[in-house]
């Protein structure tokens, strides 16, 4: 049973079991698989494949893992880019078929094995997005192989967050081949790590990768990389992934950009705890981010724009503090409000911003002793 819904501006089919809550659909799978909760998620790919398309890049979009088709079907009537959505599902193709017709639009879709159809349309695409449910490692490295020499786009989704949040540390290894992080920064490390597994499959193929845009939001991370051909640029790549030392006693981070860990301990006494190895460069591309943001503006739900904006406006630091667990562990007390701990923070002469990642969290480039001495 299908019910038509409009997202965005694209109406769908979707099966009506998907708009229950997540409990019931475990008990009986809709025959195409469609989440609700991953609006968002398509959203910011509309919004940054307009920004893309209007600064004058051009763009020929595969949805590998396609679904219902909501995704590529908003992409190409939304962004009125040049999409081709596959699937190794009849139901969905089907679906996909239905849904294209309803919008009246001319996309290319076809029924295909996902690492198998890449391999057949390597330097078709320009704009890979992979999607799955749960982890993206199978399709990364084939993905990365079926852009063209002179490089493109890749767009990642990770929904397995247990793994990468520290829950599983050993399906992460297996999976991303790192370390991950349990508390409050285990989002942002999850999603490092998921960006440095895409640099080190790109790099092995000569690639280097530069991240354009990536979130952490609610039960998934999002990064979308461009990728460039050359031994050097892969290399550079390289050379910003590192490791994360947490103090679990004091709060205290530092991180390091290495091919292996170091032997340390940190200056209360404490041990640290180790993640990585993992992205340390930047999160954003702060001009992108800013037009994707404008391009959001012609949806109805702001949280897109909001969003967008909020991570262009970060301060490009890798981690922050999330001064409240801070605060507790330093029996610091009550907190002045976060916009007098900026304000503080900038009069000092220090840089500092908010986190898209966590609405307790700041980022700031102060030292860990100076941060301490505003917040008490």
């Amino acid at each position: 049973m299908f019910v038509e819904i409009v997202e965005g501006r694209t109406k769908l089919l979707v099966p009506e079991r998907s708009l229950t809550s997540p409990r019931e659909i475990k008990k009986s799978l809709p025959p195409v698989f469609f989440n609700p909760r991953m609006k968002l998620n398509r959203d910011v790919t509309c919004a940054v494949v307009r920004a893309l398309l209007s600064a004058g890049e051009e763009v020929k979009f595969l949805d590998l893992l396609a679904g219902t088709g909501a995704k590529g079907l908003r992409v190409a009537k939304e962004a009125k880019a040049e999409v081709h959505l596959n699937d190794g599902s009849e139901s969905a193709v089907e679906l996909i078929r239905r849904n294209a017709a309803l919008n009246s639009l001319e996309v290319g879709i076809s029924l295909r094995e996902a690492n198998l159809f890449l391999l057949e349309r390597r330097g078709r695409f320009n704009f890979i997005d992979i999607d799955p449910f749960g982890t993206p490692v199978p399709f990364i490295h084939n993905a990365v192989l079926a852009l063209p020499p002179r490089g493109g786009y890749l767009a990642v989704t990770a929904t397995d967050t247990a793994p990468l949040c520290g829950v599983y540390p050993k399906a992460c290894l297996r999976k991303y081949f790192s370390i991950p992080l349990r508390g409050e920064l285990c989002k942002e490390a999850g999603l490092r790590i998921l960006i440095a597994g895409v640099v080190r499959e790109a790099a092995k193929l000569r690639r280097g990768a530069r991240v354009l845009l990536a979130h952490a939001t609610d039960h998934y991370f999002r990064a979308f990389v461009a990728l460039r051909s050359g031994r050097r640029r892969a290399d550079e790549a390289l050379a910003k992934l590192g490791y994360l030392y947490y103090c679990p006693a004091c709060g205290r981070r530092e991180s390091e950009a290495s091919p292996l860990p170091s032997q340390k301990r940190c200056a209360c006494g404490g041990s640290y705890a180790v993640a990585g190895a993992l992205w340390l460069g930047e999160l954003k591309d702060a001009e992108l981010a800013r037009r994707a943001a404008e391009e959001a503006a012609y949806l109805e739900d702001k949280r897109c724009s909001k969003l967008l904006a909020a991570i262009a406006s970060e301060l490009e630091v890798p981690f922050f503090y999330d001064v409240h667990h801070l605060a507790r562990r330093l029996s610091l007390g009550e907190l002045p409000p976060m916009r007098e701990i900026l304000e503080e923070l900038h009069r000092r002469g220090y840089s500092a911003s908010r986190t898209h990642i966590s609405a307790t969290g700041i980022k700031t480039d102060a030292p860990y002793e100076a941060l301490v001495e505003v917040l008490g």
